[in-house]
C-alpha cells in the first residue's frame, strides 16, 4: 500500500488527527505555529497539508510544491488559500463547509435571545453594582414573526429552532423550492420587502454576493417594523453598517445582534459605541463540537482523495480544463459564462437545467477519456453548472461541488447530444425551467477562437459574453433605443458595443456592452422607457 505524509499547520481536533492515524498509510506531522518560510522550505515533502486561519497559503509557498496534492482547510473561508495557484500546480483545494452548521445555528439563537432580551448589557450593569430591572425590558419570542433571508442549511436549521419558541416562520430565498420551505412549515415570500414589512425579528444566513452585499440599507430599514430586531451572524457587508448605526441611535432598529462586520477586527467601529447592539468576535464556528466536525470532515475527505476514493468538497478541479483539447478548452469558458448569464436574466426558482452538446466536437464522452467527475457529468455540464450557481453562491460554489449543490436544491441536470441545432454543427446549448419560465442559451465557436453566444430564446445575436452589460427586452417601436443611449450618454455612460436582434412576434432584445458601471439609479431610468419589457445589468 502507498504511503503518504500530511503535514497540520495549525490545531485541529484529534479526532480529525486519529482519522488520518488510522487509515493505516497516513503518517501525520503537526507543526502548529510553523513560520512561511519554514513551511516553504518543507511543504513539497508532504502530500497533504491541513490548515486553519492561522496559515497563509500563498502563490509563492507553492513554486515547488514536490509531491504536495491536497490542500485542507478545517472550516469554510478560505481567503487564506490562493487556489488559482494551487490550481495551477495540480493541488486540489478542499474545505468543511458543513462542520459548523449547529455551532452557527446555535449562536444564531443565542445571539436573538440577547438582542430580545437585552442580556449582555443586564449582566454588565448588575457586575457594576447596579440593579435597574426597568432599563432592561425586552420582548419575548413567542408569536412573533421570524423572517429568515436565506433558507440553506443554517436558515432551515434556524427555522425549525424558532418554530419550538412559538415563532411564525416566513422567509426569502429566491433559490430554494417552495416545496422546502413547505416541509419546514416555513410561508415563502417572493420579494425581500414582503418580508421585512411583516417581521419582528430577522435574521441573515446568505453568503455575501454582489447581489447581497448592502442587501440592506436605509431603503429597506424604513420598509421594517418600528422596533425590528435584526441578527447577522453570516456575513459583513450584507446590511450597509452606517444606515444600521442611524437606525439604532434613532430607534427604528430595537436592538441588533452581530458576529460580524464589513472590517475584522472592527477597530474604531463607531456601532461598537452604541448600548442597543450586541456583538460577539466571529465566533460562529467556534464550538468544540463545530472544531471537531471541521477536522472529522476534513480528515476523512483527504483520506479518500489519497486513497483514491471519492470526495465531495473539493473548490477545485486542477486541469479540469488544461486536460481539454486547447478547442474544447474555449467552449469550456464559453457554457460557463453561460450559465453565469442565464442566471442574472432568468426569474424564478430553477427546476431544471439541460445542457445539450451539438456535432461531432462533442461525440466522445470526454470525461471517460480524462477524468472522473462527479455524478459522471462531462466537464461542460459542470462548468454550466457552476457559472448559474455562482451568481448567488460565489463565496462557495466549485467544479467539484456545483452537482452536489444542485442536487441539493433539487435541480433536476439533463445531458443530451444531438448532430444538429437550428443552422449550427458545433453548438452548447444551456435551457433551465423554472416555476415561471424558461430559458435557452447557445454558444459556438468561430474561427477566430472566441465563443460566441448565438441564440437568446428565439432571438440570434452575435455576442462575446464578457466585461458588463444593460441586457433588456422591449417591444418593438421607434424611440426605444434612442432614448437607452441618450440616458447613458447623459450619464457620462460609454458604449462599447450594441447587439440587437428582433422577432416576428413585434419584440426586441438587446445587449449593450458599456465601460462604466451602471447605478441602481440609470438602470430605473431605462426601465421606465415607454415600451420596455424588462431590464438587467449583467456581469460575465
Amino acid at each position: 500500500m502507498e504511503k503518504f505524509k500530511v503535514l497540520i499547520t495549525d490545531h485541529i481536533a484529534e479526532e480529525g488527527v486519529k482519522i488520518l492515524l488510522d487509515s493505516g498509510n497516513i503518517e501525520v506531522e503537526e507543526k502548529p505555529g510553523i513560520s512561511h518560510d519554514e513551511l516553504k522550505k518543507i511543504i513539497g515533502d508532504y502530500d497533504a497539508i491541513i490548515t486553519r486561519s492561522g496559515t497563509t497559503v500563498t502563490a509563492d509557498l507553492l513554486e515547488n510544491p514536490g509531491k504536495l496534492k491536497i490542500i485542507g482547510r478545517a472550516g469554510v473561508g478560505l481567503d487564506n488559500v490562493d487556489i488559482e495557484a494551487a490550481s495551477k500546480k495540480g493541488i486540489i483545494v478542499m474545505n468543511a463547509p458543513t462542520g459548523n452548521t449547529l455551532a452557527a445555528t446555535e449562536l444564531t439563537m443565542g445571539m436573538m435571545l440577547a438582542a430580545a432580551r437585552k442580556i449582555p448589557a443586564a449582566n454588565n450593569s448588575l457586575k457594576n453594582g447596579e440593579w435597574n430591572r426597568k432599563k432592561f425590558m425586552g420582548i419575548q419570542l413567542f408569536n412573533k414573526t421570524l423572517g429568515i433571508v436565506g433558507l440553506g442549511r443554517i436558515g432551515s436549521n434556524v427555522a425549525i429552532r424558532a418554530k419550538s419558541f412559538g415563532m411564525k416562520i416566513v422567509a426569502y430565498d429566491p433559490y430554494i423550492k417552495k416545496s422546502k420551505a413547505d416541509s419546514l412549515g416555513v410561508t415563502l415570500f417572493e420579494k425581500l420587502e414582503d418580508l421585512l414589512k411583516i417581521s419582528d425579528i430577522i435574521t441573515f444566513h446568505t453568503p455575501l454576493t454582489k447581489e447581497t452585499k448592502n442587501m440592506i440599507t436605509k431603503k429597506q430599514i424604513e420598509m421594517m417594523k418600528d422596533g425590528v430586531i435584526l441578527v447577522n451572524c453570516a456575513r459583513g457587508g450584507i446590511i450597509n453598517e452606517d444606515d444600521l448605526y442611524e437606525a439604532l441611535k434613532s430607534g427604528k432598529v430595537f436592538t441588533a445582534a452581530i458576529d460580524v462586520f464589513e472590517k475584522e477586527p472592527p477597530k474604531g467601529n463607531k456601532l461598537l459605541e452604541l448600548d442597543n447592539l450586541f456583538v460577539t468576535p466571529h465566533i460562529g464556528a467556534n464550538t468544540e463540537e463545530g472544531q471537531k466536525g471541521v477536522a472529522v470532515i476534513i480528515a476523512e475527505q483527504i483520506v479518500n482523495a489519497l486513497q483514491g476514493k471519492s470526495y465531495m468538497n473539493a473548490v477545485n478541479i486542477p486541469f479540469m480544463k488544461s486536460q481539454l483539447p486547447l478547442d474544447l478548452q474555449i467552449y469550456f469558458e464559453l457554457i460557463e459564462k453561460i450559465g453565469k448569464l442565464a442566471a442574472q436574466t432568468i426569474k424564478g426558482r430553477p427546476d431544471e437545467i439541460k445542457i445539450t452538446l451539438v456535432g461531432e466536437k462533442f461525440e466522445e464522452d470526454i470525461c471517460e477519456r480524462t477524468f472522473d467527475t462527479p455524478f459522471s457529468y462531462q466537464p461542460f455540464t459542470i462548468a454550466a453548472i457552476k457559472g448559474f450557481l455562482e451568481v448567488s453562491m460565489q463565496e462557495t460554489v466549485s467544479y467539484i461541488n456545483a452537482p452536489y449543490f444542485a442536487k441539493d436544491r433539487s435541480i433536476n441536470v439533463v445531458e443530451s447530444k444531438r448532430e444538429v441545432y437550428d443552422k449550427y454543427n458545433d453548438l452548447l446549448v444551456f435551457e433551465v425551467v423554472t416555476d415561471k419560465e424558461k430559458r435557452v442559451i447557445a454558444g459556438t465557436v468561430f474561427n477566430d477562437n472566441e465563443g460566441r453566444i448565438v441564440l437568446f430564446d428565439d432571438f440570434r445575436l452575435d455576442i462575446i459574453p464578457k466585461g458588463t452589460f444593460i441586457y433588456f427586452r422591449n417591444y418593438d417601436r421607434p424611440g426605444v433605443i434612442g432614448k437607452v443611449g441618450t440616458i447613458l450618454g447623459s450619464n457620462n455612460i460609454n458604449i462599447a458595443g450594441f447587439e440587437l436582434a428582433r422577432q416576428s412576434g413585434g419584440e426586441a432584445l438587446a445587449f449593450v456592452s458599456v465601460d462604466n458601471q451602471i447605478t441602481e439609479e440609470v438602470l430605473n431610468e431605462i426601465k421606465k422607457i415607454d415600451g420596455m419589457i424588462e431590464a438587467n445589468v449583467v456581469e460575465i
